[in-house]
């Protein structure tokens, strides 16, 4: 470890200054809820088309190989079930 202390950017400190001062008032949150997710939306990247069907691809048959294992598993229950209790 270090023997420093974290030392706080000037901005980062006005930043907290002016968050505490805005969270006064209704309209003061409101409006720092607003801008934080801005904020955030900014970071978001969105998939190219190539990426986008790919993903889509992968979902599809991760959703078609549960179907059929679920599917499958209902069948020999059902089948299990049937012979365990007729006559």
């Amino acid at each position: 470890m270090t023997d420093t202390p974290y030392e706080a950017s000037e901005d980062l400190v006005e930043q907290a200054k002016s968050d505490r001062a805005s969270r006064r008032s209704l309209f003061g949150r409101t409006s720092l809820f607003f801008r934080q997710i801005v904020g955030e939306l900014k970071k978001v990247t969105r998939p190219t088309n190539k990426e986008l069907i790919n993903y889509t691809g992968v979902v599809l048959g991760f959703v078609t190989v549960v179907i059929t294992v679920v599917f499958l598993l209902d069948l020999g229950f059902g089948k299990l079930v049937m012979l365990t209790f007729t006559k």
